[in-house]
């Protein structure tokens, strides 16, 4: 009996890990994404249990401490560059202990999956439209570069294929319809400029009055990049949500350069870089919230499904949990059953982790309105870094605390612990 075939719409985290999963159990794999291959940048991501025991089970680990960011730690700095505290990796500071950029990570990942025969991956290639029937789902394909459209039949589908998913359109419907986008009341915009001596090897990150914050990361001590992130909470600001709406890159920049001018800092260099920057990216923090994540022979992983928002700190670790996930349930029941199981044995977990830490108010409390608010913060950064720098002079290590981390029950099988190696 010949395998099934499998579509995935997205050849990201979620996606790409899912393919390598799905392949070990011998399903034909093909992978769509609408960027080319080569298309390398995004923001800087940690793996941390129990995400981590499942790269180890794919045998990257290695690979991805080897492309590791070598960020040091965390400076908490003013607009005189004067350090309010220094977290070291690891621990409670923002910077992890495999500390990647996303470009490096989506990468490894594509090159383990694609090193199967099972998994054939087409890059500049969107879905145009999909239609399911008893046992088939028979999709269009389109290759963005030529314009050609080829249809083709498969036993399942999966869209992983972000927070504006194609695939969560065409099979349940626009998010006005669904209601599914919940804003946090935050824009960002992510990009990398040339890297100067002091972008090494500690991350800098500066607040400004009416919760602004410029925040610089490096990308590798031999990097000729810097990766900055730039953060407004904000309910709403019509020439970003305009912009964002049209896709237009240079108003998106135009709308940052205007809420960061005359800030002081690294602003007036960021700002004139940023107008440069090919890789720049904006847009408005939101979370999916779907009553259901899958219909019939289509389902949805990752940020198509729940996305979490970056002040979550989890939506990598669901997106590389969730495909681990789906691959078991459908290696366990090859139809539309494994879809309902899949949901069931994630669904509180995805919840819990959605939840925005102290009551939703953590990116008000570290991201403050008034200059008054600002000066608390960083007396209250600056007390915790000499607590644990005292600790750790004392040689008390174990009286700090670590990061709370979820605990998931992964259901690793003997054979599964064996496939990735």
């Amino acid at each position: 009996m010949p395998s099934e075939r499998v579509l995935i719409c997205g050849a990201g985290v979620a996606g790409s890990i899912l393919a390598f999963w799905l392949a070990k159990h011998d399903f034909q794999v093909v992978v769509i994404e609408r960027s080319r291959a080569e298309q390398r940048a995004g923001q800087g991501l940690e793996i941390e249990e129990p995400a981590l025991k499942i790269v180890k089970l794919m045998g990257i680990l290695d690979k991805l401490n080897e492309k590791k960011t070598g960020e040091m730690g965390f400076n908490l700095v003013d607009q005189q560059s004067r350090s309010y505290g220094i977290f070291e990796a690891g621990g409670i500071s923002p910077t992890g202990a495999l500390e990647l950029m996303r470009g490096d990570l989506t990468e490894v990942l594509y090159k383990s999956a694609d090193e199967s025969p099972n998994v054939t991956f087409h890059f500049e290639t969107t879905i145009q439209s999909l239609r399911q029937t008893q046992d088939k789902v028979i999709v269009e394909l389109e290759n963005r570069n030529n314009k050609t459209i080829r249809v083709e039949e498969f036993d399942f589908v999966a869209g992983a294929d972000g927070v504006k998913s194609r695939t969560r359109q065409l099979v349940m419907g626009s998010p006005e319809k669904l209601k599914c986008l919940k804003s946090v009341g935050a824009f960002v915009a992510y990009f990398s400029i040339p890297k100067e001596d002091q972008d090494w090897p500690y991350s800098r990150l500066c607040h400004f009055i009416n919760r602004r914050i410029l925040w610089m990361r490096p990308i590798g001590k031999d990097a000729k990049m810097t990766s900055v992130y730039l953060i407004h909470l904000h309910d709403d600001i019509p020439t970003l949500r305009r912009a964002n709406a049209a896709g237009d890159r240079l108003k998106q920049k135009e709308a940052f350069a205007e809420l960061y001018s005359g800030l002081g800092w690294e602003t007036s260099r960021v700002i004139e870089q940023m107008m440069r920057a090919e890789n720049f990216y904006s847009d408005e923090l939101v979370q999916v919230k779907l009553q259901k994540w899958s219909q019939h022979r289509v389902v949805l992983l990752g940020d198509a499904a729940w996305a979490p928002t970056p002040f979550t700190g989890e939506g990598n670790q669901l997106a590389i949990i969730g495909a681990w996930v789906l691959a078991q349930e459908l290696s366990r029941n090859r139809n539309p059953v494994a879809f309902e199981k899949y949901e069931k044995r994630l669904r509180l977990y995805v919840e819990n982790a959605q939840s925005i830490p102290l009551g939703g108010y953590a990116p008000y409390i570290f991201n403050p309105q008034t200059a008054w608010g600002i000066w608390l913060l960083r007396t209250i950064f600056i007390l915790v870094s000499w607590t644990i720098h005292f600790f750790s002079w004392m040689n008390l290590p174990r009286m700090l605390p670590d990061k709370p981390q979820n605990e998931f029950d992964l259901e690793i099988e003997e054979v599964e612990a064996k496939m990735g190696r």
